[in-house]
């Protein structure tokens, strides 16, 4: 069982180029059904029937109850037993009858303007840090602003280097990208000045990375957490929201919607491989939605001969 499953994160990693996330819970997953099934008697993939893979999700959604965590368990297994058959390991698959439960499709929280203006004022200001390093303040106000206004992953900004912004062209070319799909940004023309007092402020000056931590090391994701949470709760958006460093990509779609962006070119900002994935992103408030109603035409002679 367990060389099986070592060929497949190799499968997913090396020619389905899924994100090393992805690869790391489609593991976890896999090799709780592998010990579950083990513990119930079976010590072989040919062992395994359907009804074993039912009983040990049904244990699973005991303990993980979200619809979301479920489906990513079904797919796991489901993308692991096609290998499997693929690979001649088996020579049938029992996991093709599953389905995966529906999600709950709930709207994210996002911040209105004026609490996203709050949150961009807060580094530099007096009371967040007991200590303040050089270069953090500038450091950070470019951290929060690339995040809302480049709808950026959490991994991708903090894989930036230096090499990857073009000031001349104004351009930022992001390589380290979910499965892989590089693409390349355009800066608003608001990050410019941001990223030139960054520059003129940051120790070491020598590293490739664009965010560097107090220790000259690339900036890392517990860095940029602890971070996020101390400015949100600092800017007072926290209290009736549950505000992460994706909702600033949530944000960023929502102000693309506003300006004009359909969304195929939102997609492609995004960095997205499916257009449903885009739709869930773009949030719509419901003075836009009376917004819109107030410009239809209503009673026009057109619309009178085509009712």
């Amino acid at each position: 069982m367990h060389n099986a499953l070592s060929d497949f994160i190799i499968y997913c990693r090396v020619e389905r180029r899924l994100s090393k996330h992805t690869c790391r819970a489609y593991e976890r997953d896999v090799r709780s059904c592998i010990e579950f099934v083990r513990a119930q008697g079976i010590a072989a993939l040919v062992e395994i029937r359907t009804p074993d893979l039912r009983r040990f999700l049904a244990d699973e959604a005991a303990h993980r109850p979200a619809s979301s965590s479920q489906a990513r368990t079904v797919a796991a297994l489901r993308c692991f037993f096609r290998f499997c058959v693929e690979s001649e390991y088996l020579e049938r698959d029992p996991a093709h009858v599953l389905r995966t439960p529906k999600k709950r499709e709930a709207l994210p929280d996002v911040l209105d303007r004026g609490e996203l203006w709050r949150l961009l004022q807060m580094p530099g200001s007096d009371g967040v840090w007991s200590r303040v390093h050089s270069g953090k303040p500038e450091r950070d106000r470019l951290l929060l602003a690339l995040l809302a206004y480049g709808g950026l992953r959490r991994s991708e900004l903090l894989g930036l280097d230096w090499d990857d912004v073009d000031l001349e062209r104004r351009l930022i070319r992001v390589r380290v990208a979910k499965g892989g799909r590089q693409r390349v940004l355009p800066i608003h023309p608001g990050l410019v000045p941001l990223i030139l007092d960054y520059r003129a402020t940051r120790t070491p000056a020598d590293h490739p990375a664009l965010f560097v931590g107090v220790l000259g090391n690339r900036l890392s994701s517990t860095i940029l957490s602890t971070t996020f949470r101390r400015y949100t709760e600092a800017a007072g958006v926290t209290r009736r929201k549950r505000i992460t460093p994706h909702t600033l990509r949530h944000v960023f779609a929502t102000e693309l919607l506003s300006a004009g962006a359909n969304l195929r070119q939102i997609q492609e900002l995004l960095g997205h491989k499916h257009l449903d994935s885009t739709q869930r992103y773009t949030h719509v408030g419901a003075h836009q939605l009376r917004g819109a109603v107030k410009r239809l035409h209503f009673g026009s002679r057109e619309g009178r001969r085509v009712a």
